[in-house]
Parts: structure tokens; C-alpha cells; sequence
């Protein structure tokens, strides 16, 4: 989704026709993306008054409005906020593992090493080949376009390829262990909230009681679940 922000955002300088249908597509993804976590909320009216601004800038504002420069101050506006809702997970996700130092350091060892290939390398002639050609091997592509022949960029290529296989494990490993703590920190309000209703019984109405049952069940499933496994 972030990634559709941004290519969005340099949409907004292109009066290509084409663009405008690209930029139509990914608004249509966008109000998807509201619509089904709409339908998947329990409290629907809850998360419309949540997510209010979610709402307000899906409206096609920029086609209401003719003024061109009005216009794609209001398209900005709009990305910038849709995309501040997914800058906050990749951050973490990025903070997840070391993972912002691995990539930090596999970025510089991408750049440093494009400068030793050019000049062992007599078939790259150009540092925008060296520099290519470190970005393809160390994301293990490997096209096979430019290919090292001297024993200094063979070696160069190993410790790319090993930086770069490091690099689409942690990213991997620390994507599904963002994921797993967020559940298990969900699991923990859901434990939290049993406990301050339990602490209040004698007052709890029944639709409160019913709430407690299902969460429970859920949790009992889950333990039989594991059981199986194991």
C-alpha cells in the first residue's frame, strides 16, 4: 500500500491519460481496502466515526474540483495521509530484528562494491553498469547480462550474493515476526479485557457475559488447536 502511495503521488505531475487511469486504479484499491475492513469490523458505526478521515479523503475532490493546481493539492493531501497509516508498520517492521541495519549495510556494500568491479571488470565499461550489476547480484536476480571474470569480482559477487540471500531472510523473518507479535499483543488486550470484566461480575450486563463466553471459546479453540499439533 505504501508503495502504491508513492507511486500515486508522482502521478499527480503527470497529465498523461494513461497516468490518470493508473492513479484511478490505485484510488479503487484504496476504497477496497476501506470497504472490506469496514465489512470486517464488528462495531460498523464505530469504525466509521474511527476512521472518519479514511472516509473523507476517498472522495474524488480532485474531479469535483476543475482548478488544476486545487486539484492536486488535494490529491496530495489525501495520499500523504493514507500513506502516514502504513509508514507507522514499516517502521516497525524495519526495527524488527536488526533488520534496518542489515539493509543499511547490505545498501552501502551495494555502492562501495559497484567501485572495485568497475575497474577489475574489463566488460563494464561504465560505473552506471558496476553500479547495476551490484544491485542484480545482490538481489540474487543475477540476469546474467554482465558476468565477472577476473578472481577479485567473482569474489565480489560471493559476498553480495550471501549479503543479499542474509537480506531476503531477515526481511522474510522479520515481516512474520512482526505479524506474530502483533497477535500475540491482540491476544493480550483480549486476556486484559476478561480480566477487568471478571473483576466486575456481580454488574456485568448479558451481552457483556456473552462477549466474555465467545472470547473464551475462542481461546479454548485455539489451545485444542495447538494440542493437535503438538
Amino acid at each position: 500500500m505504501l508503495l502504491l502511495v508513492i507511486i500515486s503521488i508522482s502521478f499527480i505531475w503527470i497529465e498523461h491519460p494513461q497516468a490518470r487511469i493508473a492513479d484511478f486504479i490505485i484510488w479503487l484499491i484504496f476504497l477496497g481496502d476501506y470497504v472490506v475492513r469496514l465489512l470486517k469490523a464488528d462495531e460498523k458505526k464505530l469504525f466509521v466515526k474511527k476512521n472518519i478521515f479514511d472516509l473523507i479523503v476517498l472522495i474524488p475532490f480532485d474531479s469535483i474540483f476543475r482548478v488544476a493546481r486545487l486539484a492536486k493539492l488535494i490529491r496530495l493531501i489525501r495520499l500523504f495521509y493514507i500513506g502516514s497509516r502504513f509508514i507507522g508498520p514499516v517502521y516497525n517492521i524495519l526495527k524488527t530484528n536488526g533488520l534496518h541495519k542489515i539493509l543499511s549495510a547490505t545498501v552501502i556494500l551495494i555502492f562501495v562494491s559497484a567501485i572495485p568491479i568497475y575497474y577489475f571488470e574489463p566488460n563494464i565499461e561504465t560505473m552506471e553498469d558496476a553500479l547495476w550489476w551490484s544491485v542484480v547480484t545482490a538481489t540474487t536476480v543475477g540476469y546474467g547480462d554482465i558476468s565477472p571474470s577476473t578472481a577479485g569480482g567473482r569474489l565480489i559477487a560471493i559476498v553480495l550474493m550471501i549479503f543479499g540471500i542474509g537480506l531476503v531472510g531477515m526481511i522474510t523473518g522479520s515481516i512474520a515476526t512482526y505479524f506474530l507479535q502483533g497477535h500475540e499483543k491482540e491476544v493480550d488486550r483480549e486476556i486484559h479485557f476478561v480480566q477487568q470484566q471478571l473483576s466486575r461480575f456481580d454488574e456485568l450486563t448479558s451481552p457483556e457475559l456473552t462477549t466474555i463466553v465467545q472470547i473464551l471459546e475462542g481461546k479454548r479453540e485455539q489451545l485444542e488447536n495447538r494440542q493437535k499439533i503438538t
